[in-house]
């Protein structure tokens, strides 16, 4: 836990850097080079709702970059590439792989964007893991297991002359498959983070 507020205080220190260098730099027609998108964020299990963010939260970190398709004044359509890591409190911990489309749409400086994408979600299990045999008894499995990871976000921010952000995120995504009659265990994630131009 320790780690990851040290982790969240670096990523606002390099945002404010980042921002008070913006300000005199003139904003160009496009973003140079490839970002880098730093975000930490709250998990839980749960059908998409806005409850439960802030209490006994499950903390996990990402980190990713964009390839643009579009890349104009007030428009852009893009390609995330993502790895991330979260520990679900007595459940799993979880490292993941992920890619995403995007639309994003400037306001002046504010932004909102949406994506939808998949990625591949490596789960160890904290507990010991048993599976039915089919005839009543249970079996002790591996804790590793490999699941899909459907994604789905919605977010906004605020982009610096030099086109660094701030930005929030909230997203909803799945583990699939759960069991035979389970097909999908849905989760939501509050993201909070910044897009770093480091070679500006």
């Amino acid at each position: 836990m320790k780690k990851v507020k040290y982790f969240t205080w670096a990523i606002a220190l390099l945002a404010l850097i980042s921002a008070a260098r913006a300000q005199d730099a003139p904003l160009s027609r496009r973003a140079p080079g490839l970002p880098i998108n730093v975000s930490v964020f709250s998990e839980s299990i749960s059908l998409p709702d806005f409850k439960g963010f802030f209490r006994n939260p499950n903390l996990g970190v990402r980190v990713g970059t964009e390839l643009y398709y579009r890349n104009r004044p007030n428009t852009q359509v893009f390609q995330t590439v993502n790895v991330g890591f979260y520990q679900q409190k007595g459940l799993h911990n979880a490292w993941f792989v992920s890619s995403e489309l995007g639309y994003r749409k400037f306001f002046g400086n504010f932004y909102a964007d949406a994506t939808i994408g998949g990625g591949y979600l490596h789960l160890r299990s904290i507990r010991t893991t048993y599976e039915p045999t089919g005839s009543g008894d249970y079996v002790k499995v591996s804790p590793v297991r490999n699941k899909f990871m459907p994604t789905l976000g919605l977010g906004a921010g605020y982009r610096f002359r030099n086109h660094t952000a701030i930005f929030a995120r909230y997203e909803v995504f799945g583990i699939m498959p759960i069991q035979q009659d389970v097909p999908v265990l849905p989760h939501k994630a509050l993201h909070v983070g910044a897009r770093l131009n480091i070679n500006r």
